[in-house]
């Protein structure tokens, strides 16, 4: 069984032996290590590149999904950095994404053939596949967080922080409403935890900080390494998820509104 990991800021060594390699797409050549965990075959995608030289806006987001596909990888995990709207996240805590407000402007955030449900925009096996790798490893994981995406790569004010926060926000980051947008249009089942590595500005009187992310990113990142390695572990073959089938429907109604109109697909 094939499964994927996209990781973002800090996360490069999650597997102890690889094999790098580059998938071609018509978005460009993707980085990818291959290796295995738990009997399964497991593609690794660092979503800023080898050496974080991509800032979230500029993310090869399409090309990333595509290599993903392209892989035979039908089940991804992904993790990323966020800041915490809530004190019920503290700083260094793990969030696992429920739902998504995308307010975001100046993405190409689509593939632009079909219109996906994204009701559910996080797949519920992979969900669960989570929390029972947190009980597992005794990680208190903060279950239903809504995650608010921005442009970046500057941060927000305080009244844009304040304002999301009153919107019932758990999370901000720049990356993840994208990437899942994506993964549902290309069949994807794909869920998501978050690692906070500040309180966002607005929230407390203390500004964002470079250094400080880093720090509370290296000291957790093993943490977030065994969650991830103990999530693969669970992750089985069988889905009772409606992922897929969000997707299946979406290429119908594409079809079917080809056909109605006499194109040929």
């Amino acid at each position: 069984m094939k499964v994927g990991v996209i990781g973002g800021t800090g996360f490069y060594n999650l597997l102890d032996q690889v094999n790098e390699m580059t998938v071609d797409t018509e978005y460009g050549e993707i980085l990818v290590y291959q290796g295995e965990h738990a009997g399964k075959e497991v593609y690794f995608i660092p979503r800023h590149g080898a050496s974080h030289d991509s800032l979230a806006h500029q993310v090869n987001y399409k090309g990333i999904i595509t290599a993903m596909t392209k892989l035979g990888v039908e089940k991804v995990l992904g993790m990323c950095a966020v800041g915490s709207l809530t004190l019920d996240i503290p700083v260094g805590g793990f969030a696992l994404l429920n739902q998504f407000v995308d307010v975001t402007t100046k993405r190409d955030n689509t593939f632009g053939k079909y219109s996906c449900d994204m009701s559910t925009p996080y797949c519920p096996d992979l969900r669960n596949d989570f929390i029972q790798s947190a009980e597992n490893l005794n990680i208190y994981l903060y279950h239903n967080a809504t995650y608010i995406c921005v442009d970046g790569p500057r941060y927000e004010t305080s009244a844009e922080i304040k304002l999301y926060a009153s919107w019932g926000m758990h999370v901000v980051g720049m990356t993840n409403a994208t990437e899942a947008a994506l993964a549902r249009e290309a069949g994807l089942c794909y869920s998501v935890v978050t690692m906070a590595s500040d309180i966002a500005a607005g929230i407390t009187d203390t500004p964002p900080d470079l250094a400080m992310h880093k720090k509370v990113i290296n000291e957790n990142k093993d943490k977030m390494a065994n969650l991830i390695l103990n999530a693969i572990s669970n992750v089985t073959e069988d889905s009772t998820c409606g992922c897929k089938a969000a997707y299946e429907r979406a290429i119908k109604a594409r079809e079917d509104k080809l056909k109605k109109a006499g194109v040929a697909n």
